[in-house]
């Protein structure tokens, strides 16, 4: 069998090889009912991603037990394939689909990096049709958050009242430009929780707080370009601790650019 050192370089229908990949995101983990997949964004040593399925009629226990977000395996025995949903999340032409036969098996860390592929808030605004078909990751300082809202929409069977709860929200980044965020459901429950565990903590003294948003949509909200929240993939992180990313420098560019732009209040004041 084939060691494959890249994702970049599985072709369709290919057979027999192996590839060391880190689980990003999983979702459908177990699947709750036939009409579930089990869906993963995998990532290679080099950083390139790929989706994975794993059908429901190939699911077993060894995937509900074995799988886990974060964790590198070893994986063989797979099908490559053309995307059986229209629904994507990375760039790959292709994706890996699990047989009955494909092994996952659990290896030591092979790299602490996060993979994090910073999306500039300029090409999220002129984004092309074809670049909203993937998620992508973004950051920025969080600079306003808007009261919890409900979508106007008749509850439908087998749905909760929370699925049509949302919050939106507003980041900045460095260059003081600013993206508009929407989380739906869970997700924005999730943003919920941890902001408001956040601001209530007792050493909380308004100081600048850093959202680094994984595998978000391109989208709109009132006519106007934002990141969504995607059912299932996307992950925020509030203040986050990443090993290959240095959080109080992230801050104290912000306090630059503050600085810079009073700077340039008071020359303009002088004329």
């Amino acid at each position: 069998m084939v060691l494959v050192s890249s994702l970049s370089d599985l072709q369709r229908r290919m057979t027999n090889c192996m590839v060391y990949v880190k689980i990003m995101s999983i979702w459908n983990h177990p699947p709750k009912n036939r009409d579930e997949i089990t869906t993963m964004i995998m990532a290679d040593v080099k950083g390139k991603r790929m989706d994975a399925t794993i059908p429901t009629r190939v699911y077993n226990e060894n995937y509900r037990t074995k799988l886990r977000e974060g964790e590198w395996y070893l994986l063989s025995d797979f099908k490559v394939v053309l995307p059986t949903r229209s629904v994507r999340y990375s760039q790959h032409p292709f994706e890996i689909e699990f047989t009955c036969k494909t092994s996952m098996d659990h290896v030591r860390s092979r790299s602490r990096w996060n993979f994090f592929h910073e999306y500039d808030f300029h090409m999220i605004k002129i984004a092309k049709p074809e670049e909203k078909k993937f998620v992508v990751d973004t950051i920025g300082l969080i600079h306003s958050v808007e009261p919890v809202e409900i979508l106007p929409w008749v509850t439908r069977p087998g749905e909760s009242h929370e699925e049509k709860r949302y919050i939106t929200f507003t980041i900045k980044d460095t260059l003081g430009r600013f993206m508009n965020c929407v989380a739906l459901g869970k997700a924005g429950e999730d943003f919920l929780l941890q902001w408001e565990e956040r601001v209530s903590r007792v050493q909380y003294t308004h100081e600048k707080i850093i959202a680094s948003l994984r595998f978000w949509r391109i989208s709109e909200y009132k006519g106007n370009p934002c990141l969504l929240a995607d059912e299932g993939c996307s992950r925020t992180f509030i203040d986050p601790n990443f090993p290959d990313f240095d959080l109080s420098h992230y801050i104290s560019a912000f306090s630059i650019s503050e600085e810079e732009e009073l700077n340039e209040e008071v020359v303009d004041s002088n004329f």
